[in-house]
Formats: structure tokens, C-alpha cells, sequence
């Protein structure tokens, strides 16, 4: 048998474990690898008072054909969400459309995505993603935002950047989803210790409680919750906790049955492998949770 055939047959059965085993593990952080899977799950989020953000998984892809079908996927999310009732919406990374390969081509994508939202009265938040694509990221939210004000944007609390691209932000009227960060990332870009993230988690959630409005605390660590509901107390502001799906289900339900928004991001599609992969690594005692939820 020729080589090329025998590396197909590799890597077909490689591909086969991953379906058979390894899906239905990281199933505790993703919906499945189609639509149905997730409005299923969004559809349980919200019959336990979880709001839920959808998240069509891809990201750095520069063949445009793709791009296109990766709007299309996500204009069918969107009615989906709302021909089903479900209380959510999406949430994009733009190098799905294209960013890095197209720009202009990109920003045509996320306008129609954006116009979309708007005739369906939905929000729409924009993922972050590697410090390659932060300074566009940032630029491309506050320029769509003039035009589409129901949109928000993750900010990562262990980039160093972060405090300005928050009051940046702010300063416009903004919405900003704060998490700590997922990729893995240089001294030079990100706070490399745990304290040093944690107290600058605490500095953004601050300054969103002050000046925000409509943002969101995405979240596990019980510590900063705690945080964020002292702060809650002393402001205004409507905000949401956000939390992935499959992690401290337990906080979850406390926080609902306390008062609190919350809502639960659900990641979807055939690109689960890359997300998985990045799961373990930010957290490898998640991969502990997964194996004895299944054993």
C-alpha cells in the first residue's frame, strides 16, 4: 500500500478515536458538532434560567469561500435562536470572516452578521483572540459600534493593554464581556503570574461597574464572583455573569437562584478539537472533571 494511503488511513482512524472517544468528553464544554446540538443545550440553559451565548467555532481562516459560509452559518444561529424563543445570542471571531487575510471583505461579513442582530433584537458579542489580532479586534469593535450599539467585545484581564482598551471603550458607550484570557501568550503581552491577572480582573471589573453598562463578568473563580457581587451592590449598572458550559454548574444555580443574570456560552461546530485542545491546556485539571463525568 502506497504511503499516501497509508497516511490517509492514519488519519482517518485518528480522526474516528477522536469522534468516538474524545467527543463525547469534551461535550461537557462544547454543544456538539451542529446547530440542533446547540439550540438543545441553549434550550436546557434556559429552562434552568440561564441565559446562553452561542459561539460557532473557527477562527484565522483566509480562504473567503469559507469565510462566506461561516456568515451563513451564523445568520442561520441567529434565526435559529430566535424562531426557537431561545433567551441568547451569538458570538463572532472576526478571523472567521476573514481578519488577517480580507479586512475590508471581514468588515462586509460582520456588518450583515451585526445588521442581523439588530432585525432580530438581538446582541451580538465579538470574541478576542491571540495578541496578533488585539489591536484590530479592539479598532473593528469601536468603529461597527457607531453604526451597531447592541454590540459587545471581550477584553482578556491578563493582557497588559487591557485598562486602556476598557476605557477606550467605555469612553464610547461601549459593552465589554471581561474574561481572563484563554491563549498562551509572551511576558511581554500578558500579566504572567495568577495574582497579578486576578488584581487586574478586579481594576476592569471595577471601572465597568462605575462607568459600564450591560457588561458582563465571565468567570469561574468563586473569588472574583464574590467580588463582582460586592461591587454589584454599591451600582446601577446591569451586568450578567457568563460562565462556559460544563464548568461550576454549582455557582451557576446559586447565582440564578439569588437574583442574578447569568448566562452560559455554548461553542458548537466541526472545529471542537482546536477548542478542546485550548480548554485543557488554560485549565489540565478540567481534563480530570471531563474523564470522571464519564467514567
Amino acid at each position: 500500500m502506497c504511503t499516501v494511503n497509508m497516511w490517509f488511513l492514519r488519519r482517518r482512524d485518528a480522526l474516528g478515536v477522536k469522534e468516538k472517544v474524545v467527543l463525547p468528553m469534551a461535550k461537557r464544554w462544547i454543544s456538539g458538532a451542529d446547530l440542533s446540538a446547540a439550540m438543545d443545550d441553549a434550550k436546557g440553559a434556559n429552562s434552568r434560567g440561564m441565559g446562553v451565548v452561542v459561539n460557532f467555532l473557527g477562527e484565522e481562516i483566509m480562504d473567503p469561500a469559507t469565510a462566506d459560509a461561516q456568515v451563513e452559518e451564523y445568520l442561520r444561529l441567529q434565526q435559529a435562536l430566535a424562531d426557537g424563543g431561545v433567551r441568547g445570542f451569538a458570538s463572532v471571531k472576526l478571523t472567521q470572516l476573514g481578519m488577517g487575510a480580507d479586512d475590508e471583505a471581514m468588515r462586509r461579513r460582520f456588518d450583515r452578521i451585526m445588521a442581523n442582530a439588530e432585525k432580530l433584537s438581538q446582541l451580538l458579542w465579538v470574541d478576542m483572540e491571540g495578541s496578533a489580532f488585539t489591536e484590530k479586534t479592539v479598532a473593528a469593535y469601536l468603529d461597527a459600534h457607531g453604526r451597531h450599539p447592541r454590540l459587545g467585545v471581550a477584553i482578556q484581564a491578563y493582557a497588559r493593554r487591557s485598562e486602556s482598551d476598557v476605557n477606550a471603550i467605555l469612553d464610547q458607550g461601549g459593552m465589554v464581556r471581561l474574561v481572563k484570557g484563554a491563549y498562551r501568550e509572551g511576558p511581554d503581552f500578558v500579566f504572567p503570574t495568577k495574582p497579578e491577572i486576578n488584581k487586574n480582573f478586579e481594576k476592569l471589573m471595577a471601572s465597568l461597574f462605575e462607568r459600564g453598562d450591560g457588561f458582563a463578568i465571565a468567570t469561574h473563580d468563586g473569588a472574583l464572583v464574590e467580588r463582582a457581587k460586592a461591587l454589584a451592590e454599591s451600582s446601577h449598572a446591569k451586568f450578567r455573569f457568563e460562565f462556559l458550559k460544563g464548568i461550576r454548574d454549582d455557582l451557576k444555580g446559586d447565582l440564578v437562584k439569588s437574583g442574578y443574570v447569568v448566562s452560559e456560552y455554548l461553542p458548537y461546530g466541526d472545529r471542537w478539537w482546536a477548542y478542546s485542545k485550548r480548554r485543557i491546556r488554560e485549565h489540565p485539571s478540567n481534563i480530570w472533571l471531563i474523564l470522571r463525568s464519564v467514567l
